[in-house]
């Protein structure tokens, strides 16, 4: 790999967002340049699915054509995939290592990192170059991570491994956490299903991940009358002529409820809507919270949109 030249960030250098963390770092060296703008960190399983590692490649790539800063943690799978998906696009990646710049891990990745560093990209390590990863530096690695990003994702995860350690810290930091809804025969995404069923938020594209930075102000995705009605979901205008179909529906059903629909049924005669249709979206807006079953079975609207 090519000499680059490393900063040692302490004290005032260090990056803001990591006074969230209960123990930030006291250090961190830094190649490259850390890039200013939105971060979305993308993890997962180092022995992803095919269809895994495609899809956190194309998910990078539209986040970084959207001008977004993919960071993930340089580890082979899911972190690989994501920092090429982005490089690939012509974008910005930010790679978070447990090890030296001069002693990568894994090993494989030299070439990869050495061009995050090329196109403009960073390598942030927990320690100098030429220390290589212990196995304590992976857990502290995902913490520095999360709390550098704005938004998290999972796109594929076992119950147990580095991504779930990442998602317990987002939720502990208070970061917007997605994760890729897997079905429930499918091993490899099973942690995806605990992080849902723990509030995760499902992820159905890389607009859901823009529309979050919007709420934050960090990316200009959403028009001022979206932003508006996110605001105000009391609001009972059923004009949907001017959102996308998945969302006029989702809108449409939250507009039944809020007038009294109770069931499944209620809301397929009030909206007109299929009834695989309707029950694909009250799944949906049950795991994000924003629908509640009370306990006499009849569906209200949850604290999220209270």
């Amino acid at each position: 790999m090519s000499e680059t030249a490393e900063t040692c960030l302490a004290g005032a250098s260090l990056p803001a967002r990591l006074a969230d963390l209960e123990r930030p770092p006291t250090k961190l060296f830094l190649r490259g340049e850390l890039p200013r703008g939105p971060m979305v960190a993308v993890v997962g399983m180092r022995g992803p699915s095919e269809r895994g590692a495609k899809y956190a490649h194309k998910l990078a790539g539209e986040l970084a054509t959207a001008g977004v800063v993919v960071i993930s943690g340089g580890a082979e799978g899911i972190d690989t995939a994501a920092h090429r998906g982005a490089l690939d696009a012509g974008g910005t990646t930010v790679v978070v290592a447990p090890a030296g710049f001069q002693r990568p891990f894994p090993k494989d990745n030299a070439l990869v990192f050495q061009e995050v560093l090329d196109r403009g990209g960073a390598y942030l390590s927990l320690v100098e170059g030429d220390v290589p990863a212990t196995r304590g530096a992976f857990f502290l690695r995902n913490a520095v991570l999360v709390a550098l990003a704005h938004v998290v994702v999972v796109v594929e995860s076992r119950n147990r491994g580095g991504a779930r350690n990442a998602s317990a810290h987002a939720r502990r930091l208070g970061r917007p956490l997605f994760a890729v809804p897997y079905p429930p025969w499918h091993g490899k995404g099973r942690g995806c299903v605990a992080e849902l069923l723990l509030g995760a938020r499902p992820l159905r594209g890389s607009k859901d991940l823009l529309k979050a930075l919007a709420a934050q102000n960090l990316h200009p995705v959403s028009t001022a009358a979206e932003l508006a009605r996110a605001r105000q979901p009391q609001q009972e205008i059923l004009d949907f002529t001017d959102v996308s179909p998945p969302e006029a529906a989702r809108a449409a059903v939250l507009s039944a409820v809020r007038r009294g629909a109770a069931s499944a049924d209620e809301i397929c005669a009030q909206t007109g809507l299929g009834a695989g249709r309707v029950s694909e979206l009250i799944l949906t807006l049950r795991l994000e919270g924003v629908l509640v079953t009370h306990p006499s079975g009849r569906l209200q609207i949850g604290k999220l949109l209270i």
